[in-house]
């Protein structure tokens, strides 16, 4: 069995737990099943792998958010309570309490944030720093903008948290993770909710 979740950028393939690259994964001829925010990319899958199964089509899952996407779906169907961070292309902040989906919050992830200063100015390209403390005051304009867009988003999901536990994921949510006490990252976090969807259907 292979699971494949196509996100807004890239296609993820999973299978016992291991990513695969996704050419190799997609000319396999085992079963697939998939889900996808990019109607283009799983036309590119179901012509490859046409008898793949799709679990959007399977899934039940409460929420009052109208137009959740599949990804967040499944990102949240195993966490009971806490804070779901998917932190990929765009940052997705989901509340889960009781195994009820109560809302959430979409942010531009890390990449667009940081790319978005040059487009202010080319005076504001500078690197991006992986390794500050946002407790310090920036003393260079290089540390002002990474500390400015990473402490923006650290800070928002301070504020929603409210001491709950914090489960990241998506290829931004180790790094994230690090600047929280009660954050987890769970990089197969979106697989594990297919899985689930997979046994409560008997597909």
């Amino acid at each position: 069995m292979i699971l494949c979740d196509i996100g807004n950028t890239h296609f993820h393939f999973c299978k016992s737990g291991k990513i695969f690259d996704e050419i190799e994964c997609s000319l396999r001829k085992e079963k697939i099943y998939f889900i996808s925010v990019n109607n283009r990319k799983r036309k590119e899958l179901l012509k490859k792998n046409p008898d793949s199964i799709d679990l959007g089509k399977y899934v039940t899952f409460e929420s009052a958010y109208e137009g959740l996407g599949i990804d967040r779906i499944m990102a949240c169907k195993t966490v009971e309570d806490g804070v779901v961070i998917d932190a990929g292309t765009a940052i997705t902040i989901d509340i889960m309490a009781g195994g009820l989906h109560l809302g959430g919050y979409i942010l531009p992830g890390l990449n667009i944030l940081h790319s978005s200063y040059k487009k202010v100015s080319e005076k504001l390209d500078y690197p991006f720093i992986s390794d500050i403390d946002l407790k310090l005051l920036p003393i260079n304009t290089s540390e002002a903008i990474n500390y400015g867009f990473i402490g923006m988003v650290v800070s928002m999901i301070e504020k929603v948290s409210k001491n709950k536990k914090l489960y990241f994921t998506g290829g931004d949510g180790a790094y994230l993770s690090k600047f929280f006490t009660n954050g987890i990252y769970m990089k197969n976090l979106v697989f594990q909710g297919m899985i689930k969807t997979i046994k409560e259907n008997n597909l």
